[in-house]
């Protein structure tokens, strides 16, 4: 029987997604997580603990055979980020999964409903992959995804409540918000310091400041009125607007 692969990421509606694959696959369903928790909120580790307990089974880590973190990525490969994404997702989520993965493997990620022009492109994108998009044939969203985990009992990751819409590494390089860099800076000033290092030393303008591209030492002091952005970081690295 083909293994059935849920795709964790620390996100509510990989979680969820998670949770449905194991009700619907049973034993040939694994739950994998590939390894950037150094770079993540702190809490991130109570969020996967809570989660195993409550998916009843360990969480599979799979580590990069080359790198130990996001850091390390950028370091070695001296790049951040451009409009094709950035090296850190290629280097430890996309590499580790291929390395892992079987060719008649079923793969489920945490695509909610309201996400379809993704799954659209990893399917363009990626033909010989076999997808089960398991939240869109539940209909839930995002929003469907905190309230599942509130009602189990499962306090969301700190990086929701503190107004991020995603719980990525934090200083994601894909993100050009203002918004999104603002509050790097005012809830992680020493990442949000490592980032303006790294973009001078590697020439990358990570913020867009009224339509023009800066480095984060010369954002300017708020208020943002942007919603900030839907960053991924999976098989489909870059970033949605929304």
């Amino acid at each position: 029987m083909s293994r059935a692969l849920a795709w964790f990421s620390c996100g509510a509606a990989s979680t969820v997604a998670a949770k449905l694959a194991i009700e619907k696959y049973g034993d040939a369903c694994e739950v994998c997580y590939c390894w950037t928790l150094p770079t993540e909120h702190p809490d991130n580790t109570r969020f996967l603990q809570d989660v195993e307990k409550w998916l009843r089974r360990p969480v599979k880590i799979l580590k990069s055979s080359r790198f130990a973190t996001v850091d390390d990525v950028f370091e070695t490969r001296r790049y951040l980020a451009g409009i094709k994404g950035a090296p850190c997702t290629v280097e430890m989520k996309k590499m580790p999964r291929l390395e892992y993965q079987y060719e008649d493997d079923i793969h489920i990620f945490g695509y909610t409903a309201d996400e379809e022009s993704r799954m659209k492109r990893f399917n363009e994108t990626y033909l010989d992959v076999k997808t089960d998009w398991i939240l869109k044939e539940r209909g839930l969203t995002k929003a469907d995804c905190f309230g599942i985990l509130k009602f189990a009992g499962i306090a969301l990751p700190v990086m929701y409540g503190l107004g991020f819409r995603n719980n990525n590494c934090l200083g994601c390089v894909k993100a050009s918000s203002p918004a999104y860099w603002a509050k790097i800076r005012q809830h992680f000033p020493d990442v949000f310091q490592r980032r303006v290092e790294q973009s001078h030393k590697f020439g990358a303008r990570l913020v867009r400041v009224q339509g023009k591209r800066v480095f984060l030492d010369e954002l300017p002091e708020g208020p943002f009125h942007d919603k900030g952005e839907n960053i991924t970081c999976g098989p489909d690295c870059g970033v949605e607007n929304a």
